[in-house]
């Protein structure tokens, strides 16, 4: 199954993705950007870091399943990285493009994750932003929530372990239910070829 986890900028995704991965063994889909490559990150770990000019190839080509552009720069998701073979794939996108590819895919999972405004300030803040900046994001959070209502499930991230736990019982639930639907169809069939 493939989920999409996605909320506004600053609410914990990347963190709650790392700690579900000693918990959860899954496919993490490493996005495409064209913005530059920061302290620490790796590239075709955390994105694959590539120009204007490649990224409007892929698009061009059709080699992207969805594509956005935001902060002045495109960050999208290439096709191969949705037809990994793992069984749970783990999808880390900006609100519009999750919200494009849910409405596309009505087989995928969507989750949001959100924090109230304070503590996303104080993030914001945290990291190092000026308060034009944190202002500008504040606005786009605003916009970004509307969207929530698309998403099946809704995640307040008041404590990291509480929203791991909150997705990993979302996502084991779901697997089981699609497991037990699976099997429940293979026995059917089964005992109709038995006829």
């Amino acid at each position: 199954m493939i989920y999409i986890i996605t909320g506004p900028s600053g609410v914990g995704k990347n963190t709650i993705i790392e700690a579900m991965s000693t918990d959860l063994d899954f496919y993490f889909s490493v996005s495409h950007t064209t913005r530059p490559q920061r302290d620490g990150e790796v590239e075709g770990k955390d994105y694959y870091f590539i120009t204007d000019k490649e990224f409007k190839s892929l698009v061009e080509d059709g080699l992207m399943i969805e594509f956005e552009k935001y902060g002045g720069f495109y960050y999208g998701t290439s096709k191969k990285e949705v037809l990994n073979e793992s069984n749970i794939i783990l999808l880390d996108l900006e609100v519009n493009g999750a919200t494009k590819l849910l409405s596309q895919n009505s087989d995928y999972i969507g989750i949001f994750i959100d924090i109230d405004d304070k503590e996303l300030i104080n993030r914001l803040k945290h990291r190092g932003h000026d308060e034009h900046f944190i202002s500008k994001r504040m606005d786009l959070a605003s916009l970004q929530r509307e969207k929530k209502s698309h998403y099946q499930y809704h995640v307040d991230n008041v404590d990291i372990n509480t929203s791991v736990n909150q997705i990993l019982d979302i996502i084991y639930s779901l697997e089981e239910s699609w497991l037990n639907h699976l099997l429940k169809n293979c026995l059917k069939k089964h005992l109709e070829d038995l006829r």
